[in-house]
């Protein structure tokens, strides 16, 4: 079970780094500024990826990941 928990953290991780929070500072014609993944390898324009957002991401996923697996422990399957 904590196999699958490390398994688990991981995919999360790559798959948080692979899609990052990108944002557009000012950009009127978006209702939602946050949330453009991969727009960042495509445009032109002023953007930036949300590198506080990620890294805040990145420490949630690893301390839930710990607990399950220290609460996952002691117990044999």
């Amino acid at each position: 079970m904590q196999r699958r928990i490390v398994i688990a953290v991981a995919i999360l991780i790559v798959g948080m780094t692979l899609y990052p929070p990108y944002y557009y500072p000012r950009d009127p014609t978006l209702r939602d500024p946050v949330g453009h993944g991969y727009d960042w390898l495509l445009s032109h324009g002023p953007g930036r990826v949300e590198v506080d957002l990620l890294l805040t991401q990145f420490l949630v996923v690893g301390i839930v990941g710990l607990i399950a697996y220290l609460l996952c422990a002691g117990k044999k399957h």
